[in-house]
């Protein structure tokens, strides 16, 4: 994120020696009186994550990227400003940012992200049939899902590390959540809104059962309503069980090897920020105020997809 172009922090400072406002400093080498100009855009924020917060004043945006894996193949398809602090915060400046492209590329697949997208923002995702790819919050704690009685044991699944799990006995006497096999990711695609389906394998000593579980997607009373298969009445949705879906379902899991393979792309994005922050004298917006920082952005994001797309051609051509 780069940093603000100016230090100040308001237009006008209190004179130490008389207590009255002034609105200019004098330069210590040169006499001169010159004023305090403040970036009327830059917020208070931290970066490096949860753990190792860093504070940082300056201001942020949010880029959205896609490439192959060939080197120089990146093109950002959108950037938006973050406003931070009391105004809109990063993942719902990308829920709509992802939304818009999804709309103008619909055969986008999915988004891969990190932690701060949480169940309310792949709730939104999902729905518009994207496949959200992101690690679990380290705050969330499993819970009893429901129980089911496909034979005369009976199973009580849970939700752990995004998927179903199931509380087993090991020979120490204690019960660890045993992670429950996905046999495949089942999509309903539809044309206003789409529901993701996990069926699972469950091992069972009378022969394993099939079972399929909605995911990444938490109903609500205006979805429509599913029915017991045995006795034909409603099933509560989410909302009205209070079961927040959509934070502890995960469509790809995080332990799992399709989330290995595919979220160590997910630091393409770091790269990105890095070279805009490395393309600006000192690492500081040389603009002041949204709009005019918003043509540095768009300038820096032309620049990349033309070299990207250049070495493209030129790889097409076979001259590299």
């Amino acid at each position: 994120m780069p940093r603000a172009p100016s230090k100040a922090r308001k237009a006008e400072t209190v004179d130490p020696a008389t207590g009255e406002l002034r609105n200019h400093r004098v330069d210590p080498a040169t006499g001169e009186l010159r004023n305090h100009r403040v970036d009327p855009a830059a917020r208070d924020y931290y970066e490096n994550g949860e753990k190792a917060k860093r504070p940082i004043r300056g201001t942020k945006w949010f880029f959205a990227s896609g490439r192959g894996d060939a080197y120089w193949s990146r093109i950002i398809l959108a950037f938006a400003h973050v406003a931070g602090g009391a105004y809109e915060d990063e993942a719902a400046v990308a829920v709509r940012q992802f939304t818009h492209l999804k709309t103008a590329l619909p055969h986008s697949m999915a988004v891969i992200y990190d932690g701060a997208l949480r169940g309310v923002h792949r709730d939104v995702l999902a729905r518009h049939g994207l496949l959200v790819i992101n690690k679990q919050h380290g705050s969330l704690n499993p819970v009893v899902y429901e129980r089911i009685t496909p034979c005369r044991s009976g199973h009580e699944p849970w939700c752990d590390q995004g998927r179903i799990a199931e509380s087993v006995r090991i020979d120490d006497g204690t019960r660890v959540l045993q992670p429950v096999p996905i046999t495949r990711l089942e999509p309903r695609i539809g044309a206003t809104k789409s529901r993701w389906y996990h069926v699972l394998k469950i091992p069972c000593r009378h022969g394993d059962h099939d079972y399929r579980v909605p995911v990444g997607i938490t109903t609500t009373t205006a979805d429509r309503a599913l029915r017991d298969t045995s006795t034909g009445r409603r099933i509560p949705s989410d909302q009205e069980r209070g079961f927040h879906r959509a934070e502890h379902l995960q469509q790809i899991p995080q332990k799992t090897l399709s989330h290995q393979l595919v979220y160590p792309y997910r630091s393409d994005s770091e790269s990105v920020h890095s070279q805009f922050d490395l393309s600006l004298w000192n690492r500081r917006m040389i603009a002041y105020g949204v709009e005019r920082q918003k043509i540095v952005v768009l300038g820096f994001a032309l620049s990349q997809n033309a070299t990207s797309h250049q070495i493209h051609r030129e790889h097409s051509a076979g001259t590299v």
